[in-house]
């Protein structure tokens, strides 16, 4: 069965324009691209996975006028398709100098905690004269519940130094949200710099807030930063979509350089809670810290590693009389995960040699029982570039290995990929393949694929034709796959 698919756009998403820099040549542009595409697919020792023939033809055309965005795109396929894209909404944000102008579908940022990039239909407008912030908006932020917004933000900045406040108001039948936010940003001498925030939300008769705090200092060669945040229990703002809350959370975040640079130290720790009015029944505390260092003695050389540590604490209150113990009443609940990974390169001339692994190791402790799994995964790769001749070879050998209660996987086995271009770039010629080899408990399979792919781009790559034919084979089965395809763009 066929199907068709229409869709026309009236405005959508149009960018911000000039008006300053608007003129006839820039008045009324056109542009766009249509792509079809033909798939045929075989496969031995098994049912087809997929129709044997598969077409597609789709068209994307889009027309400005001065800055006014009026997109048309349609879909035609002998496969069933769905398509779904808002209809009839518009954006038009012209600018001028300082002054920009927000109609139709838009979002705007006053602040993570007031309104927080929540799309409106309505009106805003951003005001930057000199050191001065101006923004305000009036919209409709849920039309399928009559929710309607406004707000204002006005800041000022000057030699990095910034304050501001910002005011928004939702409401619909159900609720009625006012939120409050100032913030301040001051350095405090040439070194020492400093920033807050403090947001409140009154929603219906309940009033939440939220703090957010940093100090740091900066030297020549290294840095410290402390920061602490807290988010009320249930804090909610009708101009964002979702909110983190219930949350306190203090972070120390060093970073060190050495030798001019070439070797790179970072670290950061923290811990957070939950639970903060204690009306869960569980209190959870989560401790973080990870360590990152770079070094590149010389331009051969590239070596990195890591290391990083999340431990979880839940402690999980009994849900009836508090006197009658059982012994998973207060159950306590620790996680700890442990990660570490590296990266060691050679580069020289056309070449080079990369090796990468990774290693993970995750506990899950209780009252009741202990459960462990750890992952870790290898990764050696060599690449040759002859750059006169347009072609490139890279091989890699891959190796993956997990156990998780009792059960252990391996996966490992190479891959290689040549490309070459001819024709001065115009066409290029890829050959890929891979083998692995994959054993579960007392069982073991394999997988071998391989795929030829060719690609011609004339001058101007208005015209694009691609083609590409794959092999799989596993066990029993085997599969082709081969495609072709074109698009112009224009």
């Amino acid at each position: 069965m066929k199907y068709v698919i229409f869709t026309l756009l009236f405005v959508q998403q149009a960018p911000a324009q000039a008006i300053d820099q608007l003129g006839i040549k820039k008045g009324i542009t056109m542009n766009g691209s249509i792509n079809t595409s033909t798939t045929a697919y075989k496969a031995y020792g098994m049912e087809q996975r997929r129709d044997p023939l598969a077409w597609y033809l789709n068209g994307n055309i889009n027309m400005q006028l001065f800055g006014y965005n009026m997109p048309f795109s349609f879909s035609y396929s002998n496969q069933g398709a769905r398509y779904s894209q808002p209809f009839n909404q518009y954006r038009f944000a012209p600018s001028y100098k300082w002054a920009k102008l927000y109609l139709g579908s838009s979002s705007m940022q006053f602040s993570d905690y007031t309104l927080a990039g929540h799309v409106f239909n309505g009106a805003g407008v951003e005001l930057s004269p000199g050191k001065w912030r101006i923004a305000a908006m009036y919209g409709t932020l849920l039309k399928n519940v009559n929710r309607k917004g406004y707000g204002t933000k006005l800041g000022y900045e000057h030699n990095g130094n910034s304050y501001s406040i910002a005011l928004f108001t939702a409401k619909d039948p159900t609720y009625y949200n006012q939120t409050a936010a100032f913030a301040i940003k001051q350095r405090i001498s040439k070194r020492i710099f400093a920033d807050a925030s403090y947001s409140i939300s009154f929603l219906n008769h309940l009033h939440y807030d939220a703090i957010q705090t940093g100090i740091g200092y900066t030297g020549n060669t290294y840095s410290l930063q402390l920061r602490y945040e807290r988010i009320a229990p249930d804090y909610t703002t009708l101009g964002a979509y979702s909110v983190v809350n219930d949350m306190r959370n203090i972070t120390i975040a060093p970073a060190l350089q050495l030798f001019k640079g070439k070797i790179s130290l970072t670290a950061n720790a923290g811990m957070q809670v939950n639970n903060l009015n204690h009306a869960k029944m569980s209190d959870t505390r989560r401790w973080v810290a990870n360590f990152n260092t770079s070094m590149t003695p010389n331009e051969h050389w590239l070596l990195s590693a890591g290391y990083s540590n999340f431990s979880t604490f839940t402690r999980v209150r009994p849900l009836a009389d508090p006197y009658f113990t059982r012994p998973l009443d207060t159950l306590d609940y620790y996680q700890v995960n442990t990660s570490y990974n590296s990266m060691l390169m050679y580069r020289i001339n056309r070449s080079a040699i990369t090796l990468s692994s990774s290693f993970q190791h995750a506990s899950d402790q209780s009252d009741a029982s202990d459960q462990l799994s750890s992952f870790f995964t290898a990764n050696l790769g060599y690449t040759y570039l002859l750059i006169k001749q347009n072609l490139s070879f890279t091989s890699a050998f891959n190796y993956y290995y997990n156990t998780a209660t009792g059960l252990s996987t391996a996966f490992f086995g190479p891959n290689i990929n040549i490309s070459k271009q001819f024709f001065d770039k115009t066409c290029k010629a890829a050959l890929s393949a891979t083998y692995n080899v994959t054993k579960v408990a007392y069982t073991q399979s394999s997988l071998f694929n391989t795929g030829l792919t060719l690609g011609y781009a004339p001058g101007g790559k208005k015209h694009q034709l691609g083609s590409s034919l794959l092999y799989l084979h596993k066990g029993r089965v085997t599969e082709w796959t081969g495609t072709m395809n074109y698009s112009y763009s224009f």
